[in-house]
């Protein structure tokens, strides 16, 4: 049975026609947003917003065009209609180019539908009150606490019809520490979640990281050059895992520059490391029932236990490539381990708590260098300063090879879940 749609989308269907394209698919969202905004002395602002718009992709003769309008005014339509007709007529004929073939949905309904107000409001205010005790070296600003309402439709001409809703909160505070003279850089984090979050210093990690950030008014780098363990934390991962997955991804397998092309099946990784896309998870706000093409999604294991088992691979590359349809959103997910994150610093000789990463994109072969960002020395099993001015560079091939302690503690960002991971052989030297 296919899932409801208004009539808006049957008629941008048919303006596609009429406009003679052969095959058209629109997809429309609408938002409803409720935000307060702050810093660490008062709230800013308090919001809402409402918006809807509209995504049309139409095909003719194997070319692809596309535009987008906000509201349902005819003239507005007609000229995104005709954007889209003019953008195909000039694009580069493609087999690849299409519409997606798949079952329609019952239509999915995720999380409240409404913002509690007052109980937000209230979350901020205790949260601000308190910081002054727990954090009074610490500086705000730019920071949210927010609601998301949103319904996505999807209409194709084969007849593909979904509809979704996800109602969550979000979190994002961004901060830095004084102390006279004495200051860090901003560091930033930002999670959400279906429910309100129990304290906003629980939400993905905040009350770790602004303790971390007090702690960094005095840096040293580290003595000479050495070959280390680094234990990346759940915020690095979420910066580092992008590479990992473009290796794994369509483009690269088209391109033919992913190192892991011809790996299915085998190794690639330390047994105790497993990843999985997981967009249908009730763990994640942030996922979803079916990706852009309106197909649906599923939840699939990537790396299972160090062996690659999938790529992520989504419609149009299914279709260059040749290959099934495994995911058209990504929602990663490292599995836990069983050892506790004071174990994992127990445990190292000499290597850093590595929280961010400064450097640019690794190479096709996986290398990358670049600088350590909020992060912390470990000598013989003891965490003794903060870091500065220090650079790490390896290979995510080998990095994922040489895990060696994956945490039992989870960050959950509302859109993907990492533990801390423990691996060997990175060279860390000052710059």
């Amino acid at each position: 049975m296919s899932a409801p749609t208004d009539d808006f989308l049957d008629h941008i269907l048919a303006k596609a026609k009429d406009a003679g394209a052969t095959a058209a698919q629109a997809i429309r969202s609408r938002t409803r947003y409720f935000e307060i905004e702050f810093d660490h002395r008062s709230v800013d602002l308090v919001r809402s917003t409402e918006n809807e718009t509209t995504t049309i992709t139409l095909f003719r003769d194997g070319k692809r065009g596309g535009a987008t309008l906000n509201g349902r005014r005819p003239e507005e339509v007609e000229a995104a209609i005709a954007a889209a007709a003019t953008a195909a007529e000039a694009g580069v004929a493609d087999p690849a180019n299409g519409i997606a073939e798949a079952p329609s949905l019952p239509p999915g309904d995720h999380g409240p539908a409404e913002p509690d107000r007052a109980a937000m409001r209230a979350q901020v205010d205790e949260f601000l009150a308190s910081l002054p005790a727990r954090h009074p070296l610490l500086r705000l600003r730019d920071s949210l606490y927010t609601f998301t309402d949103q319904e996505t439709e999807f209409a194709n001409s084969n007849g593909l019809r979904q509809r979704e809703r996800r109602g969550g909160h979000g979190f994002r505070a961004m901060f830095m520490a004084k102390d006279g003279a004495l200051t860090t850089s901003f560091n930033a984090v930002g999670g959400r979640s279906f429910g309100p979050f129990a304290s906003l210093y629980d939400a993905a990690g905040v009350g770790r990281l602004m303790a971390e950030c007090e702690r960094s008014l005095e840096r040293r780098p580290v003595t000479g050059k050495f070959i280390g363990d680094v234990i990346v934390t759940p915020h690095c991962f979420t910066g580092l895992m992008p590479s990992i997955a473009g290796a794994l991804s369509g483009p690269a397998l088209l391109a033919g520059s992913s190192p892991f092309k011809d790996k299915r099946g085998e190794r690639i990784a330390s047994p105790l490391f497993s990843l999985d896309n997981a967009p249908r998870s009730v763990d994640f706000s942030e996922g979803s029932d079916f990706d852009e093409f309106g197909v649906p999604t599923r939840d699939l294991p990537i790396i299972e236990n160090g062996v690659l088992k999938d790529f992520y691979v989504g419609y149009f590359f299914s279709r260059k490539l040749g290959m099934a349809q495994t995911a058209g959103v990504r929602n990663s997910r490292v599995r836990p381990g069983e050892t506790s994150l004071s174990d994992m610093i127990a445990g190292v000789k000499r290597g850093i708590l590595f929280s961010r990463f400064s450097g640019g994109a690794p190479n096709d072969n996986l290398d990358f260098s670049g600088i350590a960002k909020n992060s912390f020395y470990i000598e013989n099993g003891e965490l003794r300063h903060a870091l500065n001015e220090t650079m790490v560079s390896g290979n995510f091939q080998q990095l994922l090879q040489d895990i060696h302690a994956v945490s039992k503690e989870v960050v959950n960002f509302g859109d993907c879940a990492y533990p801390f991971i423990a691996a060997s052989g990175v060279t860390i030297s000052s710059k």
